[in-house]
């Protein structure tokens, strides 16, 4: 049974090509929403903890034809040609790095110097305007760059593809997000109005001029009409 999760719902909907790499995968769930839906026909799970992985494999034990489980550190079992070699008797399409800070995943992207992989699903838990800033000046495109909601939490979800140019993003789309911008769901217009509410919160109390600044920001966002 597909363990139910906003999330993970959310990342699976990105998904675009038949052979996938999870990357840090720890339970395995994102995998295992995929294969469940048969959205994906293989996937490889990854982590450099051998205890996450056998819990991967304990929860994917009905999928292990259509899964190659590697124990390694980001993308190195597939960019290390004797490792390649050894493991692996094709190559991902679309890498999936979902959980991890921004900046581990900056450090796992930087890995890939000759530009293997194409397409990437993204989510940061944390240095998110710092990924977005990597990712600009690496001739990534992002795509999609989406919040959704789970509980009281924000989750952001960037779809990124290698470029040919750099891509020209302004401050407020590198702080917020291009495609929350151009059209805020309901997630990010709650988000916006959460976010007021910590500015206001803490500027009631002392100036602070990174929270001003961020404030200011905040009202710039043209949420449709929608008050908040």
């Amino acid at each position: 049974m597909i363990k139910t999760c906003i999330r993970i719902e959310a990342i699976c909907g990105f998904v675009t090509e038949k052979i996938v790499a999870d990357i840090g995968s720890d339970h395995g769930f994102i995998t295992k929403n995929l294969l469940e839906k048969n959205k994906v026909d293989f996937a490889f799970v990854t982590d450099i903890s051998s205890k996450c992985l056998d819990k991967a494999k304990a929860n994917l034990k009905d999928f292990s034809s259509r899964i190659s489980f590697l124990q390694g550190d980001g993308l190195e079992m597939f960019l290390d040609e004797r490792l390649a070699q050894k493991n692996v008797i094709s190559v991902p399409n679309q890498i999936i790095i979902a959980g991890m800070g921004g900046k581990e995943i900056k450090k796992i992207l930087s890995l890939d110097t000759q530009k293997k992989f194409k397409k990437f699903i993204l989510q940061p838990q944390k240095n998110v305007f710092e990924l977005r800033q990597f990712l600009q000046k690496n001739m990534f495109e992002i795509v999609k760059d989406v919040l959704v909601k789970e509980g009281i939490m924000f989750y952001n979800i960037i779809v990124a593809n290698r470029a040919k140019a750099e891509q020209n993003l302004t401050e407020m789309e590198l702080v917020f997000g291009k495609t929350n911008l151009e059209k805020p769901s309901a997630d990010f217009i709650d988000f916006v109005k959460t976010e007021k509410g910590k500015c206001e919160k803490i500027l009631e109390q002392k100036k602070v001029t990174s929270i001003e600044k961020r404030f200011l920001m905040l009202n710039k966002i043209d949420l449709g009409g929608k008050n908040v």
